[in-house]
């Protein structure tokens, strides 16, 4: 039976969006309207019909994959701030917060309801958001870092934008670790104790290589679901052209642009595999079905958030 209680006066962060959202929705709806209306869509109906439906399940199971090693990689990062949970309410809360994402304009919903069910089990609120932070933070290092690493196979003219994302990435996931780990923070206020919080994992740094090193297992599996969903389709690409290219899809996705990154995510798509010669037809579809498969994946995390109010 889960625990049922509250911290203080903390109280359920809002899981539904607010008016503020309709700007974002009205991205989403624009920019996907603008890229229908450049691409040819005549063949898209029966591209979907005859999917190879195997290559589909798979993709679904990759992306539930990353739901599991996304708890294995949370789970350590609360250890050593002495929190314990159970593997598998951990993987609950990361269920409940990709549901929060569908409704929410950007990650950061999910993340806050994450935080919240972790500080009201443990009643260790910083710790908990900090361990939230962190993860985030290595995640996006690896994100960068699989890319960059891709890019040494690739030399596409015309794909600037990708190099460049890449290196931003990369450089701005290592300056803020090397002030997290170097900066002296005094413990004052609340952001003083939440940054001491960040700081005590430079005294864990075997604990820190084990979360990256699962990071890159993470974006393994995200590459490879979307690697079925273009098998399914019948395009058939090296493998380091995905492993390029959706780790600097999904970071731009995660900008607050639009809702959950709708309209922002297939325009990338069918701006970086129009590059390995893929039609944006097809590229806007392997996107849409990797967004369905996520979203159905997070129903769970639907019934979960009503099994603890």
């Amino acid at each position: 039976m889960i625990e049922n209680k509250t911290i203080g006066t903390q109280s359920s962060p809002a899981i539904r969006a607010d008016w503020r959202s309709w700007p974002k929705f009205a991205v989403s709806i624009g920019l996907l309207a603008w890229i229908i209306s450049k691409i040819p869509l005549g063949s898209l109906k029966d591209s979907l019909v005859h999917a190879h439906r195997p290559s589909l399940l798979l993709a679904f199971f990759m992306v539930n994959l990353c739901m599991v090693v996304s708890a294995l990689k949370w789970r350590p990062l609360l250890t050593v701030l002495q929190i314990q949970i159970p593997l598998g309410r951990l993987l609950a809360f990361y269920y409940a917060g990709l549901f929060a994402n569908n409704f929410l304009p950007s990650g950061i919903g999910g993340d806050a309801l994450r935080i919240y069910y972790v500080a009201r089990e443990s009643g260790k609120t910083k710790e908990a958001a900090a361990s939230v932070v962190m993860e985030r933070l290595v995640a996006s290092l690896a994100l960068g870092l699989t890319a960059a690493m891709a890019m040494l196979f690739v030399s596409h003219r015309g794909s600037s934008v990708v190099f460049w994302s890449v290196r931003g990435l990369v450089i701005f996931c290592f300056v803020l670790l090397v002030f997290l780990f170097c900066y002296p923070f005094r413990e004052e206020g609340k952001i003083g104790i939440f940054l001491r919080r960040m700081g005590d994992y430079k005294q864990f740094p075997g604990t820190l290589a084990g979360v990256l090193m699962l990071s890159f297992l993470f974006q393994g599996c995200l590459v490879l679901s979307n690697v079925f969903t273009f098998m399914a389709l019948g395009i058939h690409l090296p493998l380091y052209i995905h492993f390029l290219y959706i780790p600097v899809i999904m970071a731009v996705s995660m900008l607050p642009l639009s809702i959950n990154g709708l309209g922002v995510r297939e325009g990338m798509y069918v701006l970086l595999y129009g590059y390995a010669g893929v039609d944006g037809a097809t590229a806007m579809l392997c996107s849409l079905l990797f967004f369905t498969q996520v979203t159905v994946s997070s129903l769970a995390g639907g019934l979960i958030i009503l099994a603890r109010k």
